[in-house]
């Protein structure tokens, strides 16, 4: 292991033993043939990669990849099954906050128990508990057992202890999503001071996280490394990783409709990005339907990612039973609980005269992404018909088909407001 590196990892695997019944493992320690009654489950396999000192990564993943289990072989909780991991200096892990706390016992005794779990002596606990409690603010509650606290203060003091302590690596897994936003911006700048003097890797779903604390992203899919570099990249890749779920997912649900089989069957066969809309996704009076959609860039690559100033180009594939003269088209961004944060149509943004004729027709339409807080925002697009940009009839609304990951890496973020539309096209590919 190089004296320049915090953590290597080698070649390591692990395998679990997966059993239908409990029954089943022993009957299978005493079986007189050693017959298996288990199947192998591999949560990692052949992880390898090195940390330096000082570096902050993110291991990213969808649920399920490999991640906690990484961590805590890392912190030596687990063992692996094959491979080795070398760690060179003092761990910290923020992996299951609270998990040793006693609900009888008062905050500030659970500081000292926690504290001493971690290999604290209480001299240090005694230097350090004002700071601990100043960080948790958790007031007056301090001396009152922790039963009694809201699960708010509970993760608050369970941070603060963890924290209290002064590690050379620092492993968290999900823990800077603890508490309101006023406590979680507290540990994120708590976690940009640590960065100075400590080896950080952490596991996160906030992408936003990941392009501003780390320097290095590595991806996981089915316990292997899928990506090791760039942060942006990393989250680009994992947001079409989550994409090309989605899009299979939504692909058997509609296969098992015999209605949409052959627009399904002819969607799935196009590598051109388009993802169709299914029915429970549309509403409105549907004279005009949207039957698929897709999302790129002005030189047509498919786009999973975003940051300020890019042009987001939306086609839509549409269906009309008759010919439309007054047409609109829009979109909204919603963001992850479905609050609408910014949206626009071309009756406000470009005041003329749109139609499309009765048949199948490609609308094509642009925006710029405006600088709004980064995380995962869904795309809803709707086809209305009139002249009055908030009165007007509904055709369709398709609601939420498509997800961006915004990244504002290293930049602030200053409020909420429309976004106009930047051009709309319409070109007639067939007639009933």
């Amino acid at each position: 292991m190089s004296a320049d590196h915090a953590i290597t990892v080698e070649k390591v695997s692990k395998t679990y033993r997966l059993y239908a019944r409990n029954s089943d493992r022993i009957r299978e320690t005493f079986h007189p043939l050693r017959r298996q009654y288990h199947r192998p489950f591999t949560a990692l396999d052949d992880v390898s990669f090195a940390i330096r000192r000082g570096e902050s990564v993110g291991i990213i993943g969808k649920n399920g990849s490999g991640k906690s289990t990484l961590l805590q072989i890392l912190c030596g909780v687990l063992q692996p099954s094959t491979g080795k991991v070398a760690v060179n200096g003092r761990i910290s892990a923020l992996l299951e906050l609270g998990a040793g706390f006693n609900p009888e016992f008062t905050g500030r005794e659970n500081v000292y128990l926690s504290a001493t779990i971690m290999g604290l002596s209480p001299d240090y606990v005694d230097r350090n508990i004002d700071k601990i409690f100043a960080f948790a603010d958790i007031g007056e509650y301090v001396d009152q057992p922790v039963k009694l606290y809201s699960s708010g203060m509970y993760v608050r003091l369970a941070f603060a202890t963890a924290i209290s302590v002064e590690p050379e690596i620092l492993i968290v897994d999900e823990a800077l999503a603890v508490g309101d936003i006023f406590f979680q911006q507290k540990c994120v700048a708590h976690m940009k001071e640590m960065q100075k003097n400590a080896t950080i890797v952490f596991v996160t779903h906030d992408m936003h996280a990941v392009t501003n604390l780390c320097r290095r992203v590595i991806l996981l899919d089915g316990g292997r490394v899928l990506f090791d570099g760039e942060p942006i990249d990393g989250v680009a890749k994992f947001t079409k990783l989550v994409h090309n779920e989605r899009f299979q997912e939504k692909m058997g649900r509609e296969a098992g409709d015999d209605s949409g089989r052959d627009e399904v069957m002819h969607c799935q066969d196009d590598d051109r990005g388009w993802l169709a809309v299914s029915a429970e996704d549309r509403g409105g009076a549907l004279e005009i339907e949207i039957i698929k959609v897709k999302v790129t860039d002005v030189q047509g690559l498919a786009k999973e990612t975003v940051v300020q100033g890019d042009e987001v180009v939306v086609h839509l594939l549409v269906r009309a039973v008759r010919d439309v003269d007054s047409l609109i088209v829009g979109y909204t961004a919603k963001d992850r609980i479905g609050n609408a944060i910014f949206g626009e149509n071309t009756c406000s943004s470009l005041g003329g005269r749109f139609s499309v004729k009765r048949g199948t027709s490609e609308i094509t339409y642009s925006f710029i992404w405006p600088e709004v807080y980064p995380e995962q925002y869904t795309l809803t697009f709707g086809i209305g018909e009139g002249s009055d940009p908030f009165v007007h009839k509904i055709h369709c609304w398709a609601h939420n088909v498509v997800s961006l990951a915004a990244l504002v890496p290293g930049r602030g973020v200053h409020g909420i407001f429309n976004n106009p539309i930047r051009s709309c096209e319409i070109s007639l590919l067939s007639t009933d």
